[in-house]
């Protein structure tokens, strides 16, 4: 049924309720009254009472109507004030690492800098490719929150160990100036509990990037503590601060602190926005307790929850399922670039390789070459895609070992994988990264 309009609706009750007011109040007049100059003196009245009461309806119905219609105008302006804000920051923030990329690649290419020169340009081309990876990354996350194509994915977690691994992470990013410290609330056999593990990295790593990013002296000091049956973390900094009236907004996508600060951050103003929705994902909630220029400590808490049984699926470290002394490795890549940047990893490492460039050549050469222990698959290639050959590798060679690779980075994507796949590499990966998946399924000295 199709909706009437404001305006329709409006005009259609006046007329009504206006006739039927004249229909039923003149018989009622009619009946009891005879005299001809009280009806008409009556009815005068009567005229001006309807008007009266109509009108003051009709202007408290058009002033609701009208704030609302205000709000939302507000609502917009301010919306597509952030938006172009949010562009404009976006457009800096890739155009900056791009301008390096490109120069300093054009530099190399002319091939006349010293071999010292060369490093130092391809460290910095280095550095902007991670700048650019993590402002992709930030667009896709708040794009998935917002749409809600983002799921919870629980498992055992050992908390202590991977409070180590980003206390290890960090470490080396902190000034000297500033003291860099963490507390844990649970001893290392307590700390096992059901959680994301992604999410909860992430969130903290956020958090983290942003203490390191504000902080020029002092302390940075992160960890957590167990109160009331939730696991409390915080990050707690002793950089500039932020202001009372921005507290609540910083947690909104596209708001940044320091959007009118003389000195520029980097950034687009998605983290905390990511942060929050996260969290909520976990059933927690996130807040910020913070002085200007004093610092800053945010605050997220999750349900502590203990897993059912703490002897299966907890993070095992150098533990490997295959120990190949002749491994052979087949790359499943139909782009030639990603293929050529594969097989020099693997040839530098020592690695013997093959190449498949759809998924019915993959499963051929693998039922043609006992050989190959690990198929790195892409997941999206001709003729049959990566999921497809995976599922016939496995079927006809249950000992073959498959990690996908694939440019999704998505959570659902990685859970569909690892249904059929033994591990997972999102592009874009550096060489430690695959040389590190590979070391679980090859004995070798992979350097």
């Amino acid at each position: 049924m199709q909706k009437i309009e404001f305006e329709n609706r409006i005009t259609a009750g006046y007329l009504i309720i206006g006739g039927l007011w004249i229909i039923f109040s003149d018989k009622i007049l009619i009946y009891f009254i005879k005299d001809p100059d009280i009806i008409t003196r009556i009815q005068t009245f009567k005229g001006w009472f309807y008007v009266g009461i109509t009108g003051v309806l009709l202007y408290l119905i058009l002033k609701r109507h009208l704030v609302k219609l205000r709000d939302a105008e507000q609502k917009a302006r301010e919306s597509d004030r952030l938006k172009t804000a949010f562009l404009q920051n976006v457009s800096h923030e890739i155009r900056t690492p791009m301008n390096s990329i490109v120069g300093f690649s054009q530099l190399l290419m002319e091939n006349k800098s010293s071999e010292e020169k060369k490093a130092e340009f391809l460290e910095i081309i280095t550095l902007s490719s991670n700048q650019l990876l993590n402002i992709v990354n930030e667009i896709l996350d708040i794009s998935l929150l917002e749409t809600g194509n983002i799921s919870v994915n629980l498992k055992i977690v050992h908390l202590n160990n991977l409070i180590e691994e980003l206390n290890s992470v960090y470490k080396p990013l902190i000034k000297k100036e500033i003291s860099f410290s963490l507390k844990k609330g649970l001893a290392d056999q307590q700390s096992y509990i059901l959680t994301d593990r992604i999410k909860i990295k992430q969130i903290l790593s956020n958090l983290l990037s942003n203490a390191v990013k504000f902080t020029d002296s002092g302390h940075i000091t992160f960890g957590y503590t167990l109160k009331n049956n939730e696991l409390e973390f915080f990050v707690e900094d002793t950089g500039i601060g932020i202001a009372e009236e921005h507290q609540d907004e910083i947690f909104r996508r596209f708001h940044k602190a320091d959007a009118d600060n003389d000195r520029l951050y980097q950034g687009v103003g998605l983290g905390l926005s990511i942060c929050k929705g996260n969290v909520e994902l976990l059933k927690g909630k996130l807040w910020v307790k913070s002085e200007t220029f004093k610092g800053s400590t945010f605050y997220f808490t999750i349900p502590y929850k203990l897993p059912d049984d703490t002897e299966s699926g907890i993070e095992v470290k150098n533990e490997y399922k295959l120990k190949h002394t002749d491994l052979k490795v087949l790359i499943a890549e139909d782009d030639k670039a990603n293929f050529l940047y594969i097989s020099n990893i693997l040839k530098f490492a020592g690695i013997e390789y093959f190449r498949a460039v759809n998924g019915k050549e993959a499963v051929e050469i693998c039922d043609k070459n006992e050989k190959i222990g690990v198929v790195l698959m892409d997941m999206k290639m001709p003729v049959m895609n990566g999921f497809e050959a995976a599922g016939m590798i496995k079927k006809n060679h249950p000992g073959m070992f498959i990690i996908a690779q694939t440019a999704y980075a998505m959570t659902e994507e990685r859970e569909k994988a690892l249904t059929i796949c033994d591990d997972y590499i999102s592009k874009p990966f550096k060489k430690e990264q695959l040389l590190s998946i590979l070391t679980k399924y090859y004995k070798s000295d992979v350097k």
